[in-house]
C-alpha cells in the first residue's frame, strides 16, 4: 500500500461521493449508490484503500448524516463492517482481474453478480444485527425480505448500469497513479 497525494485526494472525493449520492434518494427505500461507490473505490485504489473508504464513508453516514438517527451499536457495526468488506471486495476483484473485458457482456454480468452477492451479505449482516437488537429473530428476518429484495435488485441494476463508467475510470486512474 502506497499513499500518494493523488490517491489521498481520490479517497476524499470517493468518500464524499458515497455520502452525497445517498442523500437525494433517501425517500426511495433501500435504493442507494453508496455500495457501488465504495466497491469502485476498492476497484480503483486497492483493497486496503477500499476498506478504509468503506469504513470512513459508512461511519460518517451512520453517525452524522443519516436522517434516521444513530443506529444501535450492533447495527452500526454490521453496517460499517459490511461496507469495509464491499471496499475490500472491489480491490480484490480488480487485483485478480475477476471482471474480464474480453467479451461484451461478461463485465456487466460479473459486476451484477458482485453487486448482488455483496448486497446479500450486507442485508444478511444488518438484518441479523437488527433481529438481535429487537430480540425477535424470525419476525424481523421475515419482515426484512421485501426490503432486502428491493435493495438486492436495485444494486444488481446499479452495478450493471455503471460498469462502463467504472471500467473507463479504471483505465484513466491506472494511467495517472
Amino acid at each position: 500500500m502506497r499513499f500518494s497525494a493523488r490517491k489521498l485526494a481520490w479517497s476524499g472525493v470517493l468518500i464524499a461521493l458515497a455520502i452525497v449520492l445517498k442523500l437525494p434518494i433517501l425517500s426511495v427505500p433501500n435504493v442507494e449508490f453508496l455500495t457501488f461507490v465504495i466497491f469502485s473505490s476498492g476497484y480503483l485504489l486497492g483493497m486496503i484503500e477500499g476498506t478504509i473508504i468503506g469504513i470512513i464513508s459508512m461511519s460518517i453516514y451512520t453517525s452524522l448524516i443519516t436522517p434516521y438517527g444513530l443506529p444501535p451499536l450492533p447495527i452500526a457495526i454490521a453496517q460499517i463492517f459490511s461496507m469495509a468488506l464491499v471496499g475490500f471486495a472491489g480491490g480484490l476483484v480488480n487485483r485478480f482481474r475477476l471482471i474480464l473485458t474480453f467479451n461484451s457482456y461478461l463485465p456487466y454480468l460479473s459486476m451484477g453478480i458482485a453487486g448482488l452477492a455483496l448486497t446479500v451479505i450486507y442485508d444478511l449482516l444488518t438484518n441479523v444485527a437488527t433481529a438481535y437488537v429487537m430480540g425477535q429473530f424470525y419476525p424481523v428476518m421475515v419482515a426484512a425480505i421485501p426490503f432486502a429484495a428491493i435493495h438486492i435488485l436495485s444494486n444488481l441494476i446499479i452495478f450493471i448500469i455503471f460498469t462502463p463508467l467504472l471500467l473507463k475510470m479504471s483505465k484513466i486512474q491506472h494511467a495517472r497513479l
